[in-house]
């Protein structure tokens, strides 16, 4: 009789121990599957268009102009990125159009309208005054290497609302 018990209580625990086992593989994949969710993904971005890449290879050839790219976001009523994991066309967005200066004198040398003409070329000419483009952002940054260990950056960022098929450049608090 005890031999009986000694089975089915083996039995009993053999059950078990594969139901926790299971349980903590089946717990396991879904809490990295619901990871992977929020993790950011490579690529997100649109690729460039022909006109796009011809025109960033343009503006890199400048003197002291480098690392010349644009990123797409996609924004609610009230211009805020919604942070979402791919960009929608389909959807209301943003353009930003970033520019890294290697030097003072170029940075401080920028005329006082080059943000305007480069927001209205590529309205006009690059994207084609997409019906669901609500802003453009154009941004100049350097970084001046105080030494080996400090660094002080300092940008130009102006951005443009669109209105109906019109650009009007926003205006900043300065303070």
């Amino acid at each position: 009789m005890e031999k009986k018990r000694s089975i089915k209580t083996k039995n009993i625990l053999r059950v078990v121990i594969w139901i926790l086992i299971l349980s903590f593989v089946v717990i396991c994949v879904c809490y990295l599957s619901w990871a992977a969710l929020f993790r950011p993904v490579p690529g997100n971005q649109p690729e460039l268009s022909v006109k796009e890449k011809k025109y960033f290879n343009e503006m890199e050839g400048k003197e002291g102009w480098d690392y010349v790219r644009r990123s797409v976001y996609n924004i609610d009523k009230s211009g805020e990125s919604l942070h979402q994991r791919l960009v929608d066309l389909n959807k209301d967005y943003a353009y930003m159009f970033h520019t890294k200066i290697n030097d003072s004198a170029t940075f401080y040398s920028l005329p006082i309208k080059t943000e305007d003409t480069i927001a209205s070329h590529l309205y006009n000419h690059i994207i084609h005054k997409s019906p669901r483009l609500k802003r453009i952002v154009i941004d100049f940054s350097y970084i001046e290497r105080i030494n080996e260990r400090a660094s002080i950056g300092h940008s130009r960022t102006e951005e443009y609302a669109v209105h109906g098929k019109r650009l009007v450049k926003l205006k900043h608090d300065t303070e």
